[in-house]
């Protein structure tokens, strides 16, 4: 007999489509954006041109920052692709995104994947080249077989997290897994094999990379990337609380539905959910995407109350649902009251945005069709903006402006040296151009042309006291100056 899914069911299957296909847009468009991507970018680039590919460089010295693992695959993809493609770099992300929903559907179905698509973290992280989300796939594969209680996959699975994004995976892996074992009060079988499995697989990359890389490599990732960003103040630096307050911003449009569904929540997500929140408010150093782990566990919780089918909590926690997807649409019509505040180029996204949750607020009024209402609307201007606006996006978040002002001076690249700027990397970048030189204050040199960020150009003040600013230009909201001798 054929299983005939329910309308329901296929409306939210219909909406989780519609979010995966929308995440395919903005790689056809735009370029790698300034921060991680470009830095990634030119890791990648010096694996292609230098060979460095069991220990990835960054600047001609090894790439501490980050395990190797994303880097490879990314450095495989640019063979048919090429180092320029977008693509290259953001399909890890995309596949890993429909990896992460196939195993959310496996473990709560069409709505907790749904929801798992529709958190803008996740949607927006899907379409970058970080790796994110391959690092949030992998927990929850590790998760998923914690709670069937095969142990020694749980353990492969948070070993490969650990080579993708760092150390953070066996530390989630292994809370989850006390908390459950003092839920439980008893432990099951497979405890040494899964640790085993969990240490060997990344060390099986870092014991080799310690010894290509030397004592100062092997000081700069253990005391410096994992030690000091749990307990020094050098970077990202927060208190304990940091993540509590900006949760209604990290799981949006999702803060009021998974507030409402904590009630009756399944302890196993509960436990999830504390197993991402407690080790991650006690590092130092913190960032909102290091949240991004726990929007699975909140997309399990929030489908389980929305279809939760117990006689004595069902009625109520489906109101409850009800009611904060209600406040949640009503919320999305609030910002265009300040649409007079904002650029010209906003405004119709504001206006897209109000229309939208308007409509949704007085047309839908089951927990179901309200629930995809709150997932769809917030997309639909940043959609809209993927189609119509990205030539605008990269102009601001890329590093065109700086290449085309470095071609404005044609001067040989190699005289051209980069203080505190970005990694150069564009769709159609100019290919002489991957001879600057990126320096810092100790080998800067006598260049013809120096651009620097200007918020750090009294650092190199004696330096340039010989030149002459000739340009200046604005990127992701701050200013750089190009100067000439």
């Amino acid at each position: 007999m054929i299983n005939r899914l329910s309308p329901p069911s296929r409306f939210i299957i219909a909406a989780t489509a519609a979010a995966i296909l929308s995440t395919w847009i903005t790689p056809f468009q735009r370029d790698l954006f300034v921060g991680d991507e470009t830095k990634y970018g030119q890791v990648v680039r010096e694996m292609r041109a230098t060979g460095a590919v069991f220990l990835p460089t960054l600047n001609g010295a090894p790439f501490t920052h980050k395990p190797p693992l994303h880097f490879w695959v990314v450095n495989m993809l640019t063979i048919p692709l090429g180092v320029y493609s977008t693509w290259a770099f953001v399909l890890p992300s995309l596949l890993a995104f429909l990896f992460l929903l196939w195993l959310m559907s496996k473990m709560g179905g069409p709505m907790a994947a749904f929801v798992c698509a529709t958190s803008l973290m996740m949607w927006g992280s899907a379409q970058t080249a970080r790796m994110d989300v391959s690092f949030t796939a992998f927990i929850v594969l590790g998760a998923w077989m914690l709670q069937q209680e095969r142990l020694l996959a749980a353990g492969v699975a948070f070993g490969v997290a650990t080579l993708i994004k760092g150390p953070m995976a066996p530390v989630i892996g292994v809370v989850l897994f006390l908390l459950e074992w003092w839920h439980l009060r008893r432990s099951p079988r497979g405890v040494v094999p899964a640790i085993a499995a969990m240490a060997v697989i990344p060390l099986l990359w870092f014991v080799p990379a310690m010894l290509i890389g030397g004592s100062a490599y092997t000081h700069e990732v253990i005391v410096k990337q994992t030690i000091g960003r749990a307990i020094s103040t050098w970077v990202h630096n927060a208190p304990p609380w940091f993540y509590i307050l900006h949760l209604p911003g990290i799981l949006f449009p999702w803060f009021f539905v998974a507030v409402a569904a904590l009630r009756g929540a399944n302890r196993f997500y509960i436990n999830w959910i504390l197993a991402v929140l407690i080790p991650y408010s006690l590092m130092s150093s913190k960032l909102d995407v290091y949240m991004m782990t726990m929007i699975p566990p909140l997309a399990l919780l929030i489908a389980d109350s929305v279809e939760d089918s117990r006689p004595r909590l069902s009625g109520q926690r489906r109101a409850a649902v009800l009611h904060a997807n209600r406040l949640t649409l009503a919320v999305l019509i609030v910002p265009v009251a300040f649409i007079n505040r904002v650029p010209n180029e906003a405004k119709p996204l504001l206006i897209i945005l109000a229309v939208a949750a308007a409509l949704s607020l007085f047309a839908w009024k089951s927990e179901i069709l309200s629930t995809i209402a709150v997932g769809i609307v917030p997309l639909v201007p940043i959609v809209y903006a993927a189609l119509t606006m990205m030539p605008m996006i990269n102009d601001i978040g890329s590093t065109r402006r700086l290449i085309a002002a470095i071609e404005k001076q044609r001067v040989a690249p190699e005289s051209v040296a980069l203080y505190t700027c970005p990694y150069l990397w564009s769709r159609d970048f100019p290919r002489e151009l991957e001879r600057v030189r990126y320096v810092d204050a100790d080998n800067i040199g006598q260049p013809v042309v120096i651009a620097v960020m200007r918020s750090h150009a009294n650092e190199i003040a004696a330096t340039l006291r010989n030149y002459r600013r000739v340009d200046q230009l604005q990127m992701i909201g701050k200013w750089f100056d190009v100067y000439r001798r």
